[in-house]
């Protein structure tokens, strides 16, 4: 008889096992490298961002140095308080308004404060929309421009006006007016500000400011000089974040300059008006 052969038997279980144990493997590094692909993305994207936030910050140095380096003569450029004295406020600034006006028709003004921290034509349209994101020379621009309320005359010569102005985050614009509510010592040397015209130069002091919701009363600009009017101000005065000890009333001419604080909150710094030269 043939000799007899145990049967073999084949267990094929361990390279069952080895197969699925491998697939886990292999799931894991394609997840890792998906994680990988979509972090690589998300840092190629906010680099993007960064260079176009930058990108507009410069496009927007770039125009308005140039704006003031065509159009606007400071005589003081050290800002150094003795140098000053020196000279007479209405004289610290000079503005060519008719090379001004070939540039854009719908400059209006200048504003100018005397510490050199603020300095930007002051442009009207009319609406409360075109100069939102658009630069004084009409091209798009984030940080857009210094306008006038729309309900406001252009003449400056309304009971209360208000100017508005973004908040950059490169302290560019209106942004500087967070320093009023940052830092309490930044008054004392930043109280006047100049408001320059084709036919005058209006001198303002800062006589009240405060953090309001973007509906506040402050807004409101249709006054005389009337009872309704001396009760705005006395509400603007009481609000404020600081007692000025300066008076205002019916008969002032105010300036409110106003800038986002918050998506629904907005800074406002309120100045009237103390000298004219003409």
């Amino acid at each position: 008889m043939a000799e007899e052969k145990d049967l073999e038997v084949v267990d094929v279980k361990p390279d069952s096992e080895n197969h699925e144990s491998k697939k886990p493997k292999k799931k894991n590094v394609v997840v890792t490298w998906m994680i990988l692909l979509v972090g690589i993305a998300l840092v190629c994207f906010s680099g993007y961002q960064l260079f176009q936030i930058l990108s507009e910050y410069k496009k927007g140095d770039n125009i308005y140095d140039d704006t003031k380096k065509s159009y606007v003569r400071e005589k003081v450029i050290s800002g150094k308080k003795e140098e000053k004295k020196e000279v007479p406020w209405y004289e610290l600034v000079e503005v060519d308004f008719d090379g001004l006006n070939e540039l854009n028709p719908d400059i209006v003004g200048w504003i100018y404060f005397e510490n050199g921290d603020i300095s930007y034509p002051i442009l009207y349209s009319g609406d409360n929309e075109t100069y939102l994101y658009t630069a004084v020379d009409k091209t798009p621009l984030r940080s857009g421009s210094i306008f006038m309320e729309q309900y406001n005359h252009p003449d400056f010569q309304d009971s209360h006006t208000i100017i508005y102005g973004h908040n950059m985050k490169d302290l560019s614009m209106f942004s500087k007016l967070r320093y009023y509510f940052s830092d309490e010592e930044y008054y004392d040397d930043h109280q006047y500000f100049q408001i320059i015209t084709r036919d005058a130069v209006y001198r303002y002091v800062i006589f009240a400011y405060q953090d309001v919701p973007e509906d506040s009363e402050f807004f409101n600009v249709s006054f005389g000089a009337d009872d309704y009017f001396s009760i705005f101000l006395d509400n603007m005065v009481n609000a404020s974040l600081r007692d000025t000890g300066i008076d205002v009333t019916k008969e002032d001419k105010v300036i409110t300059l106003s800038t986002c604080s918050t998506d629904t909150t907005r800074w406002l710094v309120h100045g009237k008006r103390v000298d004219t030269y003409e």
